[in-house]
């Protein structure tokens, strides 16, 4: 291969490298700004959980046609519950408490897979085989 060969697929890696990096950085980690934050919107949001305003939280939540999971749970009721886990630091217990984990699966949603998984091989079920009929 020429210099000039190595050198652009050098370059090329390095763009790909910092790509990847970049769609891997975000993640869900609440430290890391997403990919569609703005200032002016998270003031906003600031501002709805410092007034308590649940109407203006969920607009802001479901502005653009978006409909996260996390409205479905936050009502009106528990919207001051809501705000005070956040502020105090007790969020994850209480999005635990409603069912919402962390919403990946990586993160330990994903024991009643494991366990269903091990319950098919318990009951007859071999890797790889695809018409399985259950022993009982």
């Amino acid at each position: 291969m020429t210099n000039k060969t190595l050198v652009s697929l050098g370059i090329f890696g390095f763009v790909a490298l910092l790509g990847i990096s970049m769609v891997f950085a975000y993640q869900g980690n609440p430290d890391v700004q997403g990919p569609n934050f703005s200032e002016e919107r998270h003031e906003s949001m600031q501002n709805a959980f410092e007034s308590l305003n649940y109407q203006d939280w969920y607009d802001l939540m479901t502005e653009d046609g978006r409909h996260p999971k996390i409205v479905d749970t936050i009502t009106e009721e528990n919207f001051n519950e809501f705000v005070e886990a956040r502020n105090n630091g007790t969020l994850k217990e209480f999005r635990e408490s409603l069912g919402l984990g962390l919403g990946q699966m990586k993160h330990g949603n994903g024991e009643a897979l494991r366990r269903g998984y091990e319950k098919g091989f318990a009951n007859g079920f071999e890797r790889g085989q695809r018409n399985c009929q259950i022993l009982e």
